[in-house]
């Protein structure tokens, strides 16, 4: 009985926080301490759930990451910017701020980064590149952000005319 009364309990309150619009949903507030500490967990377990355990299908080459350098400047480092330059001021207006690419990839899966890009993240600012950028498109980006650290020096010098350019 006293399982079955805070279960109704709990339905009650949820439904009297979101139907009387108690909680927040303004871009530029700050999440709760709850949901602070929540939401990351909730993000990797969804990226980890839906993503493919497919194998990145381009093949690592100069051209492969000078064409992911060539997508990332067009479609990512207004808001993630680049490894060597200021975080882009305006993926920091965001809540929570675009993450400064490419720290923080080693937790994902190339192929989890496919799933990222290619359908976005609900609520965050990240939109879904899928109908605006090829499969091959946003494999080389994951190619690009999985070997950043270590970039042929031609391609390296792609990357680092691009810094100067996104970090505004």
């Amino acid at each position: 009985m006293g399982a079955v009364l805070t279960l109704a309990l709990l339905l009650l309150s949820s439904l009297v926080v979101t139907r009387l619009g108690l909680m927040p949903v303004s871009a530029d507030g700050t999440h709760s301490r709850l949901e602070a500490r929540i939401m990351p967990a909730v993000l990797h377990a969804s990226i980890v759930r839906h993503a493919s355990e497919e194998t990145n299908p381009v093949r690592l080459n100069e051209d492969t990451l000078k064409a992911g350098v060539d997508t990332y400047k067009a479609m990512c480092a207004r808001c993630h910017s680049t490894p060597d330059g200021e975080a882009s001021v305006y993926g920091q207006s965001f809540y929570p701020p675009a993450p400064k690419l490419p720290e923080g990839m080693s937790q994902y899966t190339d192929s989890q980064l496919f799933w990222v890009i290619k359908h976005g993240i609900r609520n965050t600012g990240m939109p879904g590149w899928g109908s605006m950028l090829s499969d091959e498109e946003i494999w080389q980006v994951v190619s690009l952000l999985k070997n950043s650290l270590d970039l042929p020096p031609s391609v390296e010098a792609e990357w680092s005319t691009s810094k100067a350019k996104s970090a505004k």
